[in-house]
């Protein structure tokens, strides 16, 4: 096994492009393409269909750097996140969820870890407790379920399988794969600028449509300060 991997992270959120269309289109189901290259390309297909610019990370996927979302694509995807939402209640501005996603972490164009079911953007906080942790032995990273387990020790951040076993019962947890603790740091510092810059982004469309609360509400959806 290869000890230190070149990495990279990318802040992503989840998009389902039929969700911002205005015409009636059906996403093809993966079962009933088992050759992911073929599934990619009727998936393609009926995103070109959209005026929602969309580029998932990797073939099938719904996971869209935040960093290659065009303004025009951004203001529809906040505009159907607003629509999630009853404004007639002045208590719900201040209950607009993070967009779904989080971080993904990539080893040339190996996807090694991307965010799960329930993850979030809000998840960026539980990749910092990695560079934060003091404790050397196995600890969990939440990313959705399933997760998965890492440790630190002598400047080398290692990292398990997906997993849903509690922590306190994980006994001989097998290394996946590690990386450099300080390149680790170095691209975490990126995404959390990506994600500053994102939320501000929101912020300035916000304005622009005149919600109210708009500073928090950015925050919410971005899931940074």
């Amino acid at each position: 096994m290869q000890r230190y991997i070149m990495i990279e992270l990318i802040n992503t959120i989840e998009i389902n492009p039929l969700k911002y269309s205005k015409e009636d289109f059906e996403l093809p189901e993966a079962v009933e393409y088992p050759d992911p290259e073929e599934y990619f390309l009727k998936l393609t297909e009926t995103a070109s269909r959209l005026t929602l610019n969309f580029n998932g990370i990797q073939k099938g996927s719904n996971l869209v750097d935040i960093e290659t979302i065009d303004d025009e694509s951004l203001q529809m995807i906040v505009a159907g996140k607003l629509s999630e939402v009853e404004f007639e209640d002045p208590d719900e501005n201040g209950f607009v969820l993070s967009f779904d996603g989080g971080i993904v972490l990539k080893k040339d164009d190996e996807v090694l870890i991307q965010p799960s079911c329930c993850g979030d953007m809000e998840n960026i906080e539980n990749w910092e407790k990695v560079i934060d942790n003091r404790s050397f032995g196995w600890a969990e990273m939440w990313i959705g379920h399933p997760w998965v387990l890492y440790k630190r020790e002598n400047g080398v951040i290692s990292f398990s399988d997906y997993t849903e076993a509690n922590i306190n019962e994980v006994k001989n947890v097998k290394i996946k794969f590690e990386v450099d603790e300080s390149e680790f740091q170095n691209e975490l510092g990126k995404v959390i600028q990506h994600q500053i810059r994102f939320k501000n982004r929101i912020l300035d469309i916000l304005k622009k449509m005149n919600i109210n609360n708009a500073e928090v509400i950015s925050k919410h959806m971005s899931g940074i300060e």
